[in-house]
């Protein structure tokens, strides 16, 4: 492959970049400036470097889904298989450009994981070049960085988190969850969020990016 030491050299540089890029983005998550799911502390951060074919595109959700099943390992199975097909569809139109360009994505989803709410940032990076050899053909270098975050649920109301949880659960329509399902994620949702929440003088100052207009909080809606 033309230049693929190089090329995984300039991914993995990206991946260093796009997780000093989330930590300053969550940072000030909550926020007027910044309307997003808050955040307390992030708990762990994970990259991957691939190469790929054009003819790899079936691979990529797959591999995104199997990504957020090992980073997040006490999530609903319906809801990583949406979440890894989001990822997924964002990677794969990084994949559609045209020769000899590089293109981003970024996307934050919200998750239960185990008793925890956690956000879930991502970044992906594509770099296509041309390889000449028997055949001609595309081939694609991929930085994927993700990094997971505990949400602050003394920040917002439980109805702002279910506004931008049910969007997220909701947007993907092969992967959306029957009123069933999605019922079954809202109580569970409920009964962690009830877990986490404080008593505090200081949880009382509820920050409600549902009463911000023209303001988008939603998950899987960053671009």
């Amino acid at each position: 492959m033309l230049n693929l030491n190089l090329l995984f050299e300039l991914a993995t540089s990206k991946c260093d970049h796009f997780k000093t890029q989330i930590a300053d983005n969550i940072r000030t998550a909550g926020t007027i400036e910044n309307p997003t799911i808050p955040i307390t502390h992030i708990i762990a951060d994970t990259s991957e470097m691939r190469a790929y074919c054009k003819d790899d595109s079936t691979k990529i959700v797959g591999e995104a889904t199997n990504a957020i099943k090992s980073f997040v390992t006490g999530g609903s199975e319906n809801v990583i298989s949406g979440v890894g097909a989001l990822i997924g569809a964002g990677i794969n139109m990084l994949m559609g450009s045209g020769e000899g360009v590089q293109a981003e994505h970024s996307d934050y989803f919200i998750m239960v994981d185990g008793l925890a709410l956690v956000r879930i940032d991502v970044k992906s990076w594509i770099r296509k070049v041309t390889v000449v050899g028997i055949t001609q053909k595309i081939e694609s270098v991929l930085a994927f960085t993700a990094v997971k975050s505990s949400v602050d649920v003394d920040k917002i109301s439980f109805n702002t988190f279910m506004e931008a949880y049910k969007y997220q659960l909701q947007r993907d329509a092969a992967h959306a969850l029957n009123e069933n399902d999605l019922m079954k994620e809202i109580k569970r949702a409920k009964e962690v969020y009830n877990l986490l929440k404080t008593d505090s003088a200081e949880s009382t100052l509820v920050f409600d990016t549902l009463k911000l207009p023209g303001q988008n909080i939603h998950p899987a809606f960053i671009h």
